[in-house]
């Protein structure tokens, strides 16, 4: 069990985060977008309410537009993915939990993680675990108006 909160940040900590509750839910997700802004098979989202985040240093995120409604934000002296924001949802973001401090477990329900658009994924990708698959989206997701006009 997680003891909350829990920090993390980036890579040369100039973008500092609190998180004083668990996620609603978190998503792996392989589509193209994501392996394109993480450098990886996948990104890890989760998703939080706005008011249980504190950002220290947000002078010091960039932010990038992946979709016309979906905005990521990264510390602009490291690169380091921190958070994204759907426009249509004012009081959920994702925070890229892979960046809390030392591996911590984010909290999350069990049941609210899951691998999401797996159709997209990198054809060499084999994902052998047992948490739920979905071609798509997935319960508790964020979904954006590109993701909607996908699905």
């Amino acid at each position: 069990m997680t003891d909350f909160p829990v920090s993390g940040g980036c890579h040369c900590g100039a973008v500092r985060f609190t998180m004083h509750a668990p996620p609603l839910s978190v998503q792996h997700c392989h589509c193209e977008t994501c392996r394109k802004t993480s450098g990886s098979l996948y990104a890890t989202g989760a998703v939080m309410p706005c008011d249980k985040v504190e950002i220290e240093g947000a002078d010091n995120l960039t932010a990038y537009r992946t979709s016309a409604s979906f905005e990521r934000q990264f510390c602009r002296t490291c690169g380091c993915p921190l958070f994204g924001y759907e426009d249509g949802e004012t009081a959920l973001f994702y925070v890229e939990v892979a960046t809390l401090d030392g591996g911590v477990d984010p909290g999350h329900p069990r049941e609210m993680e899951s691998h999401i658009y797996m159709r997209s994924r990198a054809e060499w990708e084999h994902v052998s675990d047992a948490v739920p698959h979905f071609q798509t989206d997935g319960p508790g997701e964020i979904i954006t108006e590109a993701q909607k006009s996908e699905g």
